[in-house]
């Protein structure tokens, strides 16, 4: 029982120096960031650490809610290590945008519907995470400057792209989510399928047999979770053809070795609904044998 109190009882002279001394250095840490001169135009000359310790203890991520952003805010917000969030930014200058490139963490324009080609070139020197989920339109030239990315680029709010744009951002060599994209012509597909990263297009409803023939000819990850309409010959491509540790399908497109059952279920069922093509409640029937 002694042996038992001595252990359950204060920590040990050693323990509670390492304590203090962390809480020190923490405390000391908090005095230099805070000794640090508010953003101003000189702020280029500081050191960027005096701004990312403050950020550090006091918030994670950076936080921005004005609708304009200029380059001395930008180049203060850059120093957080974290990410930057910029809740209500209507507008993006090259100046603010260089800036902005040099965080080691996210950028996330949640608010920023347009962007301009020079912006997007200063953006495609950031390493990390791009957001931009609240863009509207992308043209080739503003794609083709943001090409560069070496990171991330979530571009989840466009819901169409035209070829142009689609053989730009092929030219990418990171993960590239355009989950909002759904119904697309063939040309875009292809052009997509030639991306060189991790892509995404789970808003994507239906494929062409063309499309999902160079989809199948991919060599990286692709994402099509979003199908729920198929052509039997586009099914069996990405079914039967594509290698499945990289072109990630529904759960309800059948296996190979049963997917010959529904083409047989539908030479039994003609009607203009059900000649459009695959769906998951087709497949089901025809699986079950209704």
């Amino acid at each position: 029982m002694a042996a038992a109190s001595c252990t359950q009882g204060a920590p040990s002279l050693p323990r509670r120096l390492l304590h203090t001394a962390i809480f020190g250095i923490g405390c000391a840490l908090l005095v230099v960031a805070g000794c640090s001169p508010p953003s101003s135009s000189s702020d280029k000359s500081l050191p960027r650490s005096f701004h990312w310790i403050d950020d550090w203890f006091c918030r994670g991520t950076a936080d921005h809610d004005e609708t304009i952003l200029p380059p001395s805010e930008a180049h203060r917000l850059a120093a957080n290590p974290f990410g930057v969030s910029l809740r209500n930014l209507r507008s993006l200058t090259p100046e603010a945008a260089r800036e902005l490139a040099a965080c080691r963490g996210f950028l996330d324009f949640c608010a920023l519907r347009t962007l301009s080609p020079a912006a997007a070139g200063e953006l495609a020197e950031h390493g990390e995470d791009l957001r931009l989920e609240r863009l509207e339109a992308l043209p080739a030239d503003t794609a083709r400057a943001l090409a560069r990315h070496a990171g991330a680029i979530h571009l989840n709010g466009l819901r169409s792209i035209d070829r142009a744009t689609a053989e730009a951002l092929s030219a990418h060599d990171g993960f590239l989510a355009l989950n909002g994209l759904e119904a697309t012509d063939e040309g875009v597909i292809e052009a997509l399928a030639r991306h060189r990263g991790h892509l995404c297009l789970n808003g994507v409803d239906s494929l062409s047999a063309e499309a999902a023939k160079a989809i199948s000819n991919r060599t990286e990850k692709v994402s099509l979770h979003g199908l729920s309409s198929l052509s039997y010959d586009a099914a069996r491509i990405l079914v039967g053809t594509a290698d499945h540790q990289i072109v990630d399908l529904p759960e309800w497109l059948p296996a190979p070795d049963r997917l010959t059952a529904t083409q047989g279920w539908r030479s039994g069922h003609e009607s203009s609904r059900m000649t459009i093509g695959l769906t998951p409640r087709e497949v089901s029937f025809a699986l079950a044998g209704k």
